[in-house]
């Protein structure tokens, strides 16, 4: 460890030190943002389980169910930028916990549904209490890893996603199949157990999430000062420029490119999500609750893995659209796969197994890709108005392969994911990454609303 002459706060660490930070850093922040993630996810997509039951206890038909899953992203898209702007206000530790907290108390309440009107109300509730947390993780990130190490801690982020599914697909279909206590039905104790993790994972995070660096008493200052210094040199120091320099990045062309990008790839990805149980029960008929979660679980465990691949990946290549674009593009031929197998539940499965690696695996160099191309100043609000038009998709997604679908024919309605699918992969070779340049600083005479060039990527630590 070297420091800087006397009277100035600049650290650095060799490779060795910087290593060890970023480990120490990782172990102590990923675990409990990943957990809460994960819940996230268990509590945004148990419906798809739920369905199962409820859509014979309330009537629901296909369309109708597409329509509750899918509201959940309406309500996203108008509060998640107002979330990450009190984010910024209340700071990580409040904020996080408190909307763990609002989206555990929804999702019990809704195991008392009674009506399909009431679902809708439950399901938008639930997206008003959720919106800004992964954006607001984003954000957060920033604060504590350079560009590189960003790569892979987004891969053990977003990571959450797949395995959400595993956890969620086997827990949905054992509790449907073997609860029933106190005369209320399976699916009503898949919203009731899956929401309570939620309201304690939310005392927890508020009691050991930092809000930055510098609160984090575990931080060495040696340490504290090294990342500060490496931050400020790949993002600058310029920051919170008040609320209307932020909204700028409304307007500003990267970021809508990459919203839309979003909007495309979140059509295909959420019609196939969403759907999966019903899709394998149309496969295989005979297949009990408890079987669909078992079947469920294999396209997420291949994405799990193809998701830590392609994050090391991501840490390596320069040009991170093609680590996107590629996975997008096999997610198409895989649910196109699963249209022309349908009746063949064997070559079926393996197009689902195909599908969910596509689906996944483009996570972490999309946002690695996001937050290298957002000045500072903008990465609040950039990062939220991708996120929130890109979850539109998850609306449009499942409305369509609702509204296309009599139940019995789900794969159907899979057609529009698979060209949306398609789309979003041509968006994306059409990205231009910024110019990589040291500091980041606002260029003379850039347009209004332009993006500074993107730092220099620092060296590779690896952990």
């Amino acid at each position: 460890m070297t420091h800087a002459p006397s009277g100035t706060t600049t650290t650095t660490l060799d490779e060795a030190g910087a290593r060890a930070a970023v480990s120490r850093i990782s172990w102590r922040i990923l675990p409990l943002i990943a957990v809460g993630y994960v819940i996230a996810y268990i509590d945004r997509t148990n419906i798809g389980f739920a369905q199962l039951g409820m859509g014979e206890d309330l009537g629901i038909k296909a369309a109708a169910y597409g329509f509750a899953a899918s509201i959940f992203f309406i309500a996203y898209f108008f509060f998640e930028v107002p979330s990450n702007l009190l984010l910024r206000r209340f700071g990580a530790r409040a904020w996080l916990a408190r909307i763990m907290a609002t989206w555990g108390i929804i999702t019990v309440i809704t195991g008392f549904t009674t009506n399909v009107q009431m679902l809708y109300v439950m399901r938008f509730l639930l997206g008003v209490a959720e919106a800004g947390f992964f954006p607001g993780i984003i954000v957060y990130l920033t604060t504590w890893f350079r560009s590189g190490d960003r790569a892979v801690a987004l891969g053990w982020l977003v990571l959450a996603q797949p395995i959400s599914f595993i956890f969620g697909g086997l827990l949905g279909g054992l509790i449907l199949d073997h609860t029933g206590w106190l005369g209320l039905p399976g699916w009503r104790w898949l919203f009731i157990l899956t929401g309570v993790p939620a309201i304690l994972m939310a005392v927890v995070t508020f009691v050991f999430l930092p809000n930055s660096p510098a609160t984090a008493r575990w931080l060495d200052p040696a340490d504290r000062d090294w990342l500060n210094t490496s931050l400020e040199s790949e993002q600058g120091t310029g920051h919170d420029e008040g609320v209307r320099a932020q909204l700028t990045a409304l307007k500003n062309r990267r970021v809508l490119h990459l919203a839309a990008t979003h909007l495309a790839l979140a059509i295909g990805t959420y019609g196939f999500n969403l759907f999966l149980p019903l899709i394998i029960k149309q496969i295989n008929p005979d297949y009990s609750a408890t079987n669909i979660g078992f079947v469920a679980a294999i396209p997420y465990i291949c994405a799990a893995i193809a998701l830590l691949i392609n994050a090391r990946l991501s840490k390596r290549v320069r040009e991170r659209k093609y680590l996107v674009a590629v996975p997008l593009a096999l997610a198409a031929v895989g649910l196109a796969g699963v249209i022309a197998l349908r009746d063949h539940p064997g070559p079926a499965v393996v197009a689902l197994a195909v599908t969910g690696v596509g689906a996944f695996a483009w996570l972490p160099p999309f946002w690695s890709l996001t937050t290298d191309s957002i000045s500072k100043t903008h990465v609040a609000v950039g990062i939220a108005t991708i996120n929130s038009i890109g979850n539109l998709g998850g609306f449009i997604g499942p409305y369509l392969v609702g509204k296309e679908t009599d139940g019995s024919t789900v794969t159907a309605g899979l057609l529009i994911p698979v060209v949306s699918l398609v789309v979003s992969t041509v968006l994306i070779l059409l990205w231009r990454s910024p110019a990589r340049q040291p500091g980041a600083g606002t260029e003379a005479g850039a347009e209004p609303g332009a993006e500074p060039a993107a730092a220099a990527e620092a060296p590779a630590t690896t952990r």
